[in-house]
């Protein structure tokens, strides 16, 4: 999903999903839902693994370049 962007826009990426991420979490939190329990975090959070192994696998390219 995000293998194609280069380092800026992975970052830029990350930066929002973070955010809409912490927001969630303490959303949920406030209202008592474990966030295991709620979609969208769960979404989120996929999304943010997914952009880490993107980044690893940019960092892994660079490196072997």
């Amino acid at each position: 999903m995000f293998e194609k962007l280069d380092a800026t826009e992975l970052q830029r990426r990350e930066d929002e999903i973070f955010s809409k991420f912490m927001e969630r979490k303490w959303a949920l939190g406030a209202v008592g839902v474990p966030p295991t329990h709620d979609k969208l975090f769960c979404l989120l959070k996929w999304q943010m693994d997914e952009i880490e192994a993107a980044k690893a696998k940019l960092e892994e390219a660079t490196a072997a370049a």
